[in-house]
């Protein structure tokens, strides 16, 4: 992926006549971008799609990077796409459908859903059906894990751990990480793994989700899926696979959880997107204090 970025800012030069300081700015975001993707397990710019775009400005905004931060990605991303398209080596561009932030949408609080909205998007499958089975184990996993879309579409069997509840995930970051799993999470992945997945598999398959095909379900198939089941619950709200991720940590955090242990769990490295759920009220703030000052 080094090699395109550097030719391009060199046709930045040659043929546009920038500044080295702007050419160095579009490398600096391209190489930011090309890191991301790669930790990702996407390893050619053919491979990227507009969901892999989508989950790469979300992680900057998780981080705390500023409305201006992003749409310069956004821009950088989209005039290097335009030029891969242009140079034929690339067929389509992921940035066509992706819009600039509006301005003022600094740190806008994530969707988060409630107790009852969880239950109906988990209800959703047809669990008298084969992908029924598969696809409530999806939901029952990211639920109980918060684990991110790529790390779904990639998980290994071997990862699996269910004999301990736990999952063995490699993430964005730069060390594995076991999460434990909710006893609801082993016993459909259970289901799946027992009763469907045998079905669906030739018996070379190294990932644990298939689709009806008997290969890697796909980033593009869990999105789609995704809005089907959200539309499908009757929830308005804009929910993504990402939301489990916010929901999760807030529930853990509302309910006591460490900030440290969350953190390690979902591999964020930044908490700064859930502040604005974590805010206590003077009420618990004093009750809190009196509880543990030693002098209170």
């Amino acid at each position: 992926m080094t090699d395109e970025i550097t030719a391009f800012v060199t046709m930045l030069g040659d043929e546009r006549g920038l500044a080295a300081n702007t050419r160095a700015g579009y490398r600096r975001d391209l190489t930011k971008a090309a890191a991301f993707f790669d930790r990702q397990g996407i390893t050619s710019w053919s491979a990227v799609d507009r969901y892999a775009v989508i989950d790469f400005l979300a992680a900057q905004q998780a981080a705390g990077k500023s409305v201006a931060t992003i749409n310069r990605l956004i821009s950088s991303l989209r005039q290097f796409f335009r030029y891969l398209v242009r140079r034929q080596r690339l067929v389509a561009n992921p940035m066509e459908t992706i819009d600039h932030r509006p301005a003022g949408d600094h740190l806008q609080a994530p969707v988060i859903l409630d107790e009852d909205e969880v239950e109906s998007l988990l209800e959703v499958p047809d669990t008298t059906t084969p992908l029924g089975i598969r696809d409530r184990a999806i939901l029952e996993l990211l639920d109980a894990t918060g684990m991110r879309v790529t790390e779904l579409a990639t998980l290994p069997l071997t990862a699996l751990h269910l004999d301990i509840r736990f999952v063995q995930l490699a993430g964005s970051g730069q060390h594995e990480r076991m999460v434990p799993l909710s006893r609801p999470a082993v016993h459909w992945l259970q289901r799946y793994l027992t009763d469907v997945r045998p079905e669906l598999s030739d018996g070379e398959q190294a990932a644990v989700f298939l689709n009806a095909h008997g290969r890697p379900l796909s980033r593009q198939g869990i999105w789609k899926n995704f809005r089907h089941w959200v539309q499908t619950a009757g929830i308005t709200k804009a929910v993504t696979p990402q939301t489990f991720r916010y929901t999760l940590a807030v529930q853990m955090l509302s309910r006591g959880a460490s900030g440290q242990v969350v953190q390690e769990m979902l591999g964020y490295t930044e908490l700064r997107m859930l502040r604005p759920y974590l805010r206590v009220t003077p009420r618990e703030l004093t009750q809190t204090y009196e509880k543990y000052h030693p002098r209170a």
